[in-house]
């Protein structure tokens, strides 16, 4: 007890006396700045891994001695195999391998549910995508990839190709939650390269299986025929490529390029877009994580949904929502833009989206409303805008009886209120 009392007059006296000796002092104001330095590089340092590791960041660098090389290093070793939708599409694998691949690389940040991205430019421009390793995968494999990926044996077991479609059958259909077209599973297991020769490739087996449980990849290629979302264009191991649109920004926080005109056109390419997404397929198609970055256009300025990881179909939804553990808030019931309703009497949700995706493009594209504290522009927020459309918009923003033919109207009209 008494030496826990002298303690701290024993550090304070030691303190003292350093700062009353001048070359103590220096000494101790110099170590105090080599000491400082150090634990800023080092929190430096780890504030930018973690950054990268969360795709918050990215850099070139980084891609290519985290993904490329290991890629390239697979292929030479394992004998991977990569596919491309056409002969004007060079070998994906032989195009990431190229010993110039830096000066052809932009990686792109911000992409949380993947391990990577970036866009690929040699001649024709396309985004390189990568799924989830089957070690970073948050999810406990399900029955069927257990049966799959059977060790008990000596060697890990093969299915038959008959076993094979069987089971892809099974995934794809719990995926879209209803029957699967045979043209589908053929254009998938294309992607695949299995059971394409005499010999059968584990790398290639396991590389499929992480393809097909992509959320983007399998979107993609189910949804291909209706060409309301970028193709698939070829894959190399566990990476694919897909079309590349240019977004309608880069960056939200900051003005749009582009003149009133051609803001009121591109809004309204967006509202029929919508539109289709509700018509094009067998049921409602859902965009639950809409941002502006997330649309873009083609060459033949033909617009897209980019962000195809958080597209749901409405009975895939429904079932999300019914699966929900039991709820305290409204925010329980929602995933992320697709929100819903919890009752409170019996803690579950209600088995229906309370807003549409209409509401959605209106509230954060169109006038650049956020959950959060930022502020981003609008892309039809301008002292131009009528009040008519200024009304229609934040009627369409509250308002889910608001119809795409409404404010497709209403655009339509403030637009050609310019001709004159």
């Amino acid at each position: 007890m008494r030496l826990s009392l002298l303690f701290p007059c024993c550090i304070a006296r030691a303190i003292e006396n350093m700062f009353s000796n001048r070359r103590k002092r220096r000494t101790c104001v110099i170590w105090s700045c080599i000491i400082g330095s150090l634990v800023a590089v080092f929190l430096v340092i780890s504030i930018r891994d973690a950054l990268l590791a969360s795709s918050v960041i990215c850099s070139t660098e980084e891609v290519i001695s985290r993904h490329i090389v290991k890629l390239c290093a697979d292929v030479k070793k394992e004998g991977i195999v990569s596919y491309s939708r056409s002969i004007k599409v060079e070998d994906l694998c032989h195009d990431l391998c190229e010993e110039d691949i830096t000066t052809k690389l932009e990686c792109k940040a911000f992409h949380l549910n993947k391990p990577t991205v970036f866009v690929l430019n040699q001649g024709n421009i396309k985004v390189v995508k990568s799924a989830i390793n089957a070690e970073e995968r948050e999810e406990a494999l399900g029955e069927t990839e257990e049966e799959y990926w059977n060790t008990k044996a000596a060697n890990p077991y093969i299915p038959s190709k008959d076993e094979f479609m069987h089971m892809v059958n099974i995934y794809v259909g719990n995926f879209i939650d209803g029957e699967v077209n045979q043209d589908i599973l053929s254009r998938l297991t294309d992607h695949s390269n299995v059971y394409q020769g005499d010999i059968e490739s584990m790398v290639n087996h396991r590389n499929f299986w992480l393809l097909t449980q992509d959320h983007e990849f399998l979107t993609s290629l189910l949804f291909e025929e209706y060409n309301i979302f970028p193709k698939v264009l070829g894959t190399c191991g566990i990476y694919y490529s897909m079309e590349y649109f240019q977004p309608l920004t880069k960056n939200a926080m900051r003005p749009f390029d582009f003149s009133w005109r051609e803001r009121l056109w591109k809004a309204l390419d967006i509202v029929k877009y919508v539109g289709r997404l509700d018509s094009v397929w067998t049921e409602p198609l859902h965009l639950c994580d809409v941002k502006h970055d997330h649309f873009g256009w083609s060459d033949e300025n033909k617009v897209s949904f980019l962000d195809l990881d958080s597209i749901l179909t409405d009975s895939v939804l429904i079932k999300t929502l019914e699966h929900t553990p039991a709820c305290t808030d409204n925010e329980d019931c929602s995933y992320f833009d697709c929100k819903g309703k919890c009752h409170h009497k019996t803690a579950k949700c209600g088995l229906e989206r309370t807003n549409t995706n209409l509401q959605v493009i209106c509230d954060k594209i169109f006038l650049g409303n956020t959950d959060g504290l930022i502020s981003l522009y609008g892309l039809l927020v301008s002292h131009e805008a009528n009040e008519e459309l200024l009304e229609a918009l934040e009627l369409c923003r509250t308002n889910r009886g608001m119809t795409v033919d409404g404010i497709a109207e209403v655009i339509k009209k403030a637009a050609s209120l310019l001709m004159y």
